[in-house]
C-alpha cells in the first residue's frame, strides 16, 4: 500500500505525457490513492508537473513527477486507463506500462492522414504521395525527451518538412510544394492540446488550461518559423 502514492503520480504523469486531459489525470491519481487506503488526498497537475500528497497509514507522503510532453498516443492512454481500473479493483501495483503502435500501422496511418489533407486542400495525388513520404520521415525522427524542448523539436520538424517539400520541385517533378507543405503541417498542429486546454479552463483548471494554450501558441510559432525559412530560401 505504501507505494500507491508513487504509482498515482506516475500514472497521472504518463496520462498527461501521452496527450490525456489534466482532469482525467487528476481523477486517476485520486482513485489509485483511494484504492491503496490513502486519506486526505491532494493532487495538483499542470502540463509540466504532477504532484500527489496523501496520508497513508497515519504518515503523510508526497510524490513529484516531472512531465515531458510527448506525442498523442491513444493506445497508451487506453492501456493506462485499463491499468488504473485493474489497480482500483484489485489493489495490485505490479503493472508495466508499455504500448507502441506497430511500425506498419504508423506508416499507413500517417500516409493516409497527410495524403488526405493534401488532396482536401487542393493538391494532386502526386503531391499527396510526396506529402505522405515526408510525413513518415518526420514520424521517424527520434527525440529523447530531455534533449529538446517542445519548441526546438517542432522547429526542427517543421523546417525539415518545409525544405523536403521543395525537393521534388528542385528535381524537376511537376508538383506543388505549397500543397505538400499544407498536408505535412497538419501533423504538427496542436489541435488536441487546444481542445484539452479549453476543457480544463471551462472546468475550473485555469492554470493548467492557460499553460496548455501558451504551449500551443509556442508550437504554432515554431511551425511558422520553420515553414517561413523554407519559403524565404526557395520563394
Amino acid at each position: 500500500m505504501e507505494n500507491c502514492i508513487a504509482l498515482a503520480a506516475y500514472l497521472a504523469a504518463q496520462t498527461v505525457e501521452n496527450g490525456g486531459e489534466i482532469s482525467s489525470a487528476e481523477e486517476t491519481a485520486i482513485r489509485v490513492c483511494k484504492s491503496g487506503g490513502a486519506e486526505d488526498i491532494n493532487v495538483f497537475i499542470i502540463p509540466s508537473m504532477a504532484f500527489v500528497c496523501a496520508k497513508v497509514g497515519g504518515k503523510r507522503q508526497s510524490e513529484f513527477r516531472r512531465i515531458y510532453k510527448n506525442d498523442l498516443n491513444l493506445g497508451r492512454l487506453e492501456e493506462l486507463n485499463n491499468i488504473s481500473r485493474r489497480i482500483c479493483g484489485e489493489a495490485h501495483y505490479g503493472f508495466a506500462i508499455e504500448y507502441s503502435y506497430p511500425c506498419g500501422l504508423r506508416v499507413a496511418a500517417t500516409a493516409l492522414a497527410v495524403g488526405a489533407f493534401c488532396v482536401y486542400f487542393g493538391g494532386t495525388f502526386a503531391d499527396a504521395a510526396f506529402a505522405a513520404i515526408i510525413g513518415n520521415v518526420l514520424g521517424f525522427i527520434k527525440f529523447r525527451k530531455t534533449d529538446f524542448n517542445i519548441f526546438s523539436k517542432t522547429l526542427i520538424q517543421s523546417t525539415a518538412a518545409a525544405f523536403l517539400a521543395f525537393a521534388p520541385k528542385i528535381a524537376g517533378l511537376s508538383v506543388h510544394p505549397d500543397m505538400i507543405m499544407t498536408g505535412t503541417i497538419m501533423l504538427l498542429i496542436p489541435g488536441m492540446s487546444i481542445g484539452g486546454a479549453m476543457q480544463d479552463m471551462m472546468s475550473g483548471n485555469l492554470i493548467a488550461g492557460i499553460l496548455q494554450i501558451t504551449q500551443a501558441v509556442v508550437i504554432a510559432f515554431a511551425i511558422v518559423l520553420g515553414f517561413a525559412a523554407a519559403l524565404a530560401v526557395f520563394g
